[in-house]
């Protein structure tokens, strides 16, 4: 069944331009990103910016400048539900014999392979640059902070995963993507502002995109350890730049939760409204 249900999806992704573009501005994107900013040159003595694309911290950099393009998978996922709704597909496959639950694994494999893709666009984009910088290469080097490739794949999950529900619910794709927005930029920002800055690191969408935070330029591209007060390494936070940041096991866990809470509100929403 469940062969089925992914030759079913695929067939409806592969036959959609809006969909190809997308993807296509996705890589593009990330790449050229990537690109422009290995030309950028700081001419400071003691200061390489280049290091951030050099390995181990490659996986951090780039793994940062996706985290911009994954508003563009959401879209995609955004697309593919609302048509469902539109083109009364969801409903052609319950007379066809699938049940709700079989839906909702087809949207969830859907989402799973876009995220595989982002996955392996950041991979790729981050190894090839990685080679063309790092002087000396060694296999610690190599996959030193490799392990943010898997926090980046877990937030395009989350993300998309919110997108799913935002659809689902609207039902309309300029509706969805225009709620998308404004509770990314306006509604969440505007109602974790009440509380303290401690608590807000704890909302869905501040801990989603919490997950690949701006790399350390000041320390990365630095050819000698910066400090503070001779003992600390400078950072945004020692600065006053950043607030504090929840520690990254916690931030995984919030976010696995927060998915898994959003499959539940899915699942639950699917087996009342009429397809």
């Amino acid at each position: 069944m469940l062969t089925n249900l992914l030759r079913i999806e695929l067939i409806k992704i592969l036959n959609y331009k809006a969909v190809k573009v997308l993807l296509g501005l996705h890589l593009f994107f990330l790449v050229m990103v990537v690109f422009l900013s290995s030309r950028i040159s700081i001419e400071l003595p003691g200061f390489n910016p280049r290091n951030l694309l050099a390995f181990p911290y490659v996986w951090q950099t780039v793994t940062w400048m996706a985290s911009w393009f994954n508003i563009l998978l959401v879209f995609t996922v955004i697309i593919l539900t609302c048509n469902e709704f539109a083109y009364k597909t969801f409903r052609q496959h319950i007379f066809n014999g699938l049940n709700r639950d079989q839906l909702l694994v087809g949207k969830g494999s859907v989402i799973l392979m876009l995220a595989i893709y982002a996955f392996l666009v950041v991979f790729f984009t981050g190894a090839l640059f990685g080679l063309i910088y790092s002087s000396d290469t060694g296999y610690s080097d190599l996959f030193g902070s490799f392990h943010i490739l898997f926090v980046y794949f877990l937030q395009t999950l989350a993300y998309m995963v919110l997108g799913l529900v935002i659809a689902i619910l609207m039902k309309g794709t300029g509706l969805s993507i225009v709620m998308f927005f404004l509770l990314r930029i306006l509604i969440e920002p505007v109602f974790r502002s009440f509380f303290e800055p401690a608590f807000r690191q704890f909302f869905p969408l501040k801990a989603i995109s919490s997950l690949t935070p701006v790399p350390e330029f000041l320390s990365i591209s630095s050819e000698s350890q910066i400090t503070t007060d001779g003992a600390d390494m400078l950072t945004f936070e020692s600065m006053g730049l950043f607030t504090h940041q929840l520690p990254l096991s916690t931030n995984i866990v919030l976010v696995a939760g927060y998915t898994l809470l959003f499959i539940v509100l899915i699942r639950t929403y699917l087996h009342r409204i009429n397809l």
